[in-house]
């Protein structure tokens, strides 16, 4: 980190990489009084997440302890989407939930649904398919420690063998929802079922057509929707948004239930490549890529001052390459191995939306003076901390005053960052560092944004490192025809602990740098893989919280 103090009315940043100096905002900015008012907008917001698809993927202890679980730790969650498949029984189930033991250890609360539903057939096997399938939730609940299953819905997208099959026969949806009510509620399974799960907004209607006709059966509602008719600098996409989402929550409130949105997405695209359907956003590998988290972002905010209960962008990783000889997808906040399973962009614009708004959450109602400002306020009811996210949608600078009223303290806010003219990254998608901290002056936060960018402000930290990493040992054997190094160390017993960082060196003394970083890992152990016939390297072990603190 750059030990550059820039002396500012009311507050203190220190420059890190990712951030943006004021020096270099040399447009004259624009000037916003934002304030967080006493109404809560949503006394139980459950937090921003994802859809997760790695467990379907067949990927190795490897992928989990230095990729997925790890990130996943670090962006933490509070809220997941994942399929299950019909035709699991429970020797398949063993073979795929382990890659899903990080969403227990995080807590993540789990919205089950079918993909790809074949196994059912309307008229023939109705209550054979039910029985299986609650078996199967049973099993994953009970027996594989899932308690945090909390929500499911028989079908992605009202699909039965076709997409949106069910928008024209909701009768038999119904029928089926109902007969999964009673299996759930004979087995004590405290399980609630969705509907409709139906996308786009144009058939958002069997919602409402659920609210009317299925409401007794029915623990909660929900919808999908992607950003199809809006380009990612098209200001007027938020009203539009929030508005069609409000009328969702709305519409739940009516019937004293909550309502989630368990897909969402930037413009949608595909192309058929090497005879490959490839199913992604139309910003991947382009120019704009590092903008497409802002609108998302901005999508995300909606989501919150709507009330939603939840929400899940479409997904965590790309799929592999193929994942079938017909199809992939690739909306993933990171590539797959034939990238290394490096990160876009977005991973370190919605990576800050999802750490720090995190559920059980109180959402506030904001009001700004500058329409082109979006802000979003939480209060964790769990820990007392408060975040509170920040897009300038301005193509100046801007520079806001935000009176945080009743979530006022003396605590300093840390200040995260998101600026596309100065993306982050890091090889093995640790997140960036804070930029500082912001105390507040008579209730209220100054700071100057940069155009097209967010910043999250945040109480969630603290500011006591790791203790150090004790008992490294370095084995040097054969592994593969190859002299490979392996190391072991001593686990850290630190309650907040996120994951470790590996470090390597010609010389004694490791540098602790980005350059010098070989890899991440939860575990206590590291196979260095990445050279072989080594002369003799050098290694250095740091364990990292979730406050971003490292040790020595």
């Amino acid at each position: 980190m750059n030990n550059i103090r820039l002396l500012l009315p009311l507050l203190i940043i220190l420059i890190a990489p990712g951030c943006t100096p004021e020096g270099k905002q040399k447009i004259k900015p624009v000037k916003a009084e934002v304030e967080i008012k006493q109404a809560i907008i949503n006394d139980n917001f459950g937090g921003v997440g994802f859809n997760v698809f790695d467990h379907m993927h067949k990927a190795s202890r490897w992928n989990y302890e230095q990729v997925f679980a790890k990130r996943w730790r670090e962006l933490n969650p509070s809220f997941a989407r994942v399929p299950d498949d019909c035709r699991w029984d429970f020797r398949q189930i063993d073979q795929v939930s382990w890659f899903l033991d990080v969403l227990k250890e995080t807590n993540t609360e789990i919205y089950m649904t079918t993909f790809h539903n074949t196994c059912l057939k309307k008229g023939k096997n109705e209550q054979e398919y039910v029985k299986k399938e609650v078996d199967n939730l049973e099993y994953l609940k009970k027996n594989k420690g899932f308690s945090n299953i909390t929500y499911y819905c028989m079908a992605n997208e009202l699909s039965l063998g076709e997409w949106a099959s069910m928008t024209k026969d909701l009768e038999f949806f119904k029928k089926i929802q109902g007969m999964f009510f009673n299996e759930l509620n004979s087995r004590n399974l405290d399980i609630k079922l969705l509907a409709s799960d139906a996308s786009p907004f144009e058939y958002w209607p069997t919602i409402e057509w659920a609210a009317d006709n299925m409401d007794s059966i029915t623990g909660i509602y929900g919808g999908h929707h992607y950003i199809n008719n809006y380009d990612l600098f098209d200001n007027s996409f938020y009203s539009y948004f929030y508005k069609k989402i409000k009328w969702g929550t709305d519409l739940a409130k009516s019937r004293n239930k909550m309502f989630i949105v368990g897909e969402f997405g930037a413009k949608q695209n595909s192309n058929i490549i090497d005879s490959v359907m490839h199913d992604a956003n139309m910003y991947n590998h382009t120019p704009l890529e590092k903008y497409m988290g802002i609108q998302v972002a901005e999508a995300i905010m909606a989501i919150i001052n709507a009330g939603v209960y939840a929400c899940g962008y479409w997904t965590f990783s790309d799929f592999p390459f193929p994942t079938t000889s017909r199809r992939t997808n690739k909306w993933g906040l990171y590539h797959w191995e034939i990238d290394n399973y490096t990160t876009k962009p977005s991973y370190y614009c919605l990576g800050l939306l999802t750490k720090f708004f995190r559920g059980p959450s109180e959402a506030y109602d904001v009001v700004t003076s500058d329409s082109l400002i979006r802000i979003s306020a939480i209060k964790n009811k769990e820990n007392g901390s408060v975040s509170v996210a920040v897009v300038n949608r301005n193509s100046r600078p801007a520079k806001v005053k935000i009176n945080v009223g009743p979530l006022s303290g003396d605590k300093p806010f840390r200040k995260y960052l998101y600026d596309p003219e100065n993306v982050p990254f890091n090889y093995f998608a640790d997140l960036q560092d804070h930029c500082g901290k912001i105390s507040l002056a008579n209730h209220v936060l100054s700071d100057l944004i940069p155009p097209q960018s967010l910043v999250v402000y945040t109480t969630l930290y603290d500011d006591d490192p790791p203790a150090e990493i004790s008992n490294l040992k370095v084995e040097r054997r054969m592994d593969e025809g190859r002299t490979r190094a392996f190391l072991t160390w001593d686990p850290s017993s630190e309650k907040d602990f996120c994951y470790y960082r590996i470090y390597r060196s010609e010389k004694p003394e490791v540098e602790i740098s980005p350059e010098k970083q070989i890899g991440t890992t939860i575990v206590n152990s590291f196979r260095d893989i990445s050279v072989h016939n080594m002369p003799e390297y050098y290694y250095h072990v740091v364990a990292v919280d979730q406050s971003g603190n490292t040790s020595k």
